[in-house]
């Protein structure tokens, strides 16, 4: 008999994965001058802020990763919601850096942002110690362009990368492109099949 921890499941999921621009930098100086709580101030409230989010946006928050998280949408035609929220996303960030950290560091850190990987497919769900865990290529490419957003950018802060495969699933590609800057772009995605010359969508939030 199979334990109801032990049932899998395949779910369709757009995921979002997003990360913190200069973030090591950041809070070794805190850890030098003995201000780390801060940091972890700012975690907290922008976990807050997810929070508070999450249902009227409508994702999941699924996974901390230490300098920020998975978020898990169900498929939508409308990607102009999730590109919009995305940018809020960014402004709450920064509004909570300029008032919590940016004062008390002793160095310029010019980057500073969030950055985006984006990808849509079918994920395998499981229960792992009372924890629901989701695995599949879309998480690792969405980690992947994450990563990547930073080849041939100098500034990739507040800026994502968009699988080809997701873009195509949006119905309103022409308001995207009235309001933000997408091009396309080619990046080298690591342990990614296909991820030699991975061609992608970099949209820009800001």
């Amino acid at each position: 008999m199979t334990r109801k921890s032990e049932q899998t499941e395949v779910v369709r999921k757009i995921v979002v994965f997003f990360d913190i621009c200069s973030s090591t930098s950041i809070l070794e100086e805190l850890l030098r001058t003995e201000n780390e709580k801060l940091w972890r101030n700012l975690i907290i409230s922008l976990k807050r802020y997810l929070t508070r989010k999450r249902s009227s946006v409508g994702f999941e928050l699924y996974k901390f990763l230490g300098d920020g998280w998975i978020l898990l949408f169900e498929p939508r035609l409308d990607g102009l919601a999730i590109f919009e929220f995305l940018e809020e996303l960014s402004d709450e960030f920064f509004s909570l850096y300029k008032g919590r950290i940016r004062n008390v560091l002793t160095t310029r850190i010019s980057t500073i942002g969030l950055t985006f990987g984006m990808d849509i497919g079918s994920c395998i769900t499981f229960v792992m110690n009372n924890q629901r865990e989701y695995v599949g290529r879309p998480l690792n490419v969405a980690g992947r362009l994450q990563g990547a957003i930073g080849q041939r950018d100098k500034n990739p802060q507040n800026k994502g990368l968009v699988s080809k495969n997701l873009y195509a699933t949006f119905i309103d590609t022409r308001q995207i492109k009235r309001k933000y800057r997408v091009c396309t772009v080619n990046r080298a995605l690591k342990n990614i099949s296909g991820g030699e010359d991975y061609r992608c969508l970099k949209v820009e939030l800001k």
